[in-house]
């Protein structure tokens, strides 16, 4: 049976939507970005995820505002706003205390929640985050990835997908492509990506009291190790695990290593369930191809490739070049078979996860 979901809340008014699952003690997980949708229940490898970490707990988790089945069209979304989407979702339900397990650019909001109520936070899992969004947001990469929001929000979205899901996407790629683009407004994720961008509570690290574990898998392409090191190193007792492979999504690749290393923190005992253990590794293998594709493009087939994902249409890229079209289209269709592309998404991915933007 599908989790009920529920509503509470904010001070500002603002309804956010939240559901639980399993029983025993309160695990509330914060998944980061504007594209966090609770109905991603649907997809067999999040509620296969979900079950895993509600079985010794329950487990909560909610939409970010602005997001999902949360409110719309919000305009606040600093940390002290999503600080009181979290305060009002753990209040509805009566939870005094409780362990917080935050993803990607959650972290900087949990972290911030910890340190302002170390009273109520059992436990902290900081999972593939970082305590500064200006030194992500950064990279030449990410800025090029961002700067499709305005020029093809389906190739922005298309690309996220595969950045977090690993190069190629496969059917699970589509599908959370697909989810990206219900679950937030254009709009929206401009205004939460702005927000989120700009966090830094760097200085707040050395005031975490609450007993934390940060997890990182070492070859997400976008979000080097040393960023987990230094996020470790600043929080006084933290515990670093690394776990191998380029997923951010912890039910991808070897989502057994990462539910031991959660549970072994908790003090679960028969973490992990290694429920169809190899059924989970066959789709995760299925929705990605770590093979890197040939690397074999020429000059001129790069600088379209830069190009492509910077978004620029055909006709563009045949103007800023001096090409026809017709070349244009046939140096795509190029580097499609040479880097494995099934279209302007793959392309821009490959292009973005190998420092060619």
């Amino acid at each position: 049976m599908d989790p009920l979901i529920q509503y509470a809340t904010a001070e500002d008014g603002v309804r956010i939507a939240f559901w639980t699952l399993g029983e025993g003690p309160p695990l509330v997980y914060m998944v980061g970005g504007p594209w966090n949708h609770i109905e991603l229940w649907e997809a067999e490898e999040c509620r296969d995820w979900y079950e895993r970490l509600s079985k010794n707990h329950t487990l909560v988790r909610y939409d970010l505002r602005g997001t999902g089945h949360s409110e719309r069209g919000v305009s606040d979304y600093s940390i002290e706003a999503q600080m009181r989407d979290l305060r009002a979702v753990t209040d509805a339900l009566g939870l005094k205390t409780f362990d917080l397990l935050a993803a990607a650019d959650s972290g900087p909001v949990a972290i911030a929640y910890t340190v302002a109520n170390p009273e109520r936070s059992s436990h902290l899992i900081l999972w593939c985050t970082w305590p500064r969004g200006p030194g992500i947001t950064g990279s030449e990469r990410i800025r090029a990835w961002q700067s499709l929001i305005d020029k093809d929000w389906e190739l922005m979205t298309d690309t996220c997908a595969h950045l977090c899901f690993g190069w190629s996407g496969g059917e699970i790629g589509r599908r959370s492509a697909q989810h990206l683009r219900e679950s937030v407004t254009h709009d929206d994720a401009r205004r939460a990506l702005k927000a989120t961008g700009a966090f830094d509570v760097t200085a707040l690290l050395s005031e975490v009291r609450t007993s934390t574990l940060v997890i990182h898998r070492r070859e997400i392409p976008w979000l080097p190790v040393r960023v987990a090191e230094s996020l470790a190193a600043g929080i006084e007792g933290a515990r670093l695990t690394l776990l191998e492979g380029e997923w951010i999504a912890p039910y991808l690749g070897d989502s057994d290593a990462a539910a031991k290393a959660i549970g072994d923190f908790l003090g679960v005992e028969g973490e992990p369930d290694s429920r169809d253990s190899d059924r989970l590794q066959a789709a995760a293998d299925a929705g990605t191809d770590s093979t890197a594709p040939s690397e074999s493009l020429t000059k001129r087939e790069v600088e379209v490739l830069r190009l492509v994902a910077s978004g620029s249409t055909n006709n563009e890229i045949a103007g800023d070049l001096v090409l026809s079209v017709r070349t244009v289209e046939r140096h795509i269709g190029n580097i499609y078979a040479k880097i494995g592309a099934r279209g302007r998404a793959d392309a821009t991915a490959y292009a973005l996860t190998r420092n060619l933007v």
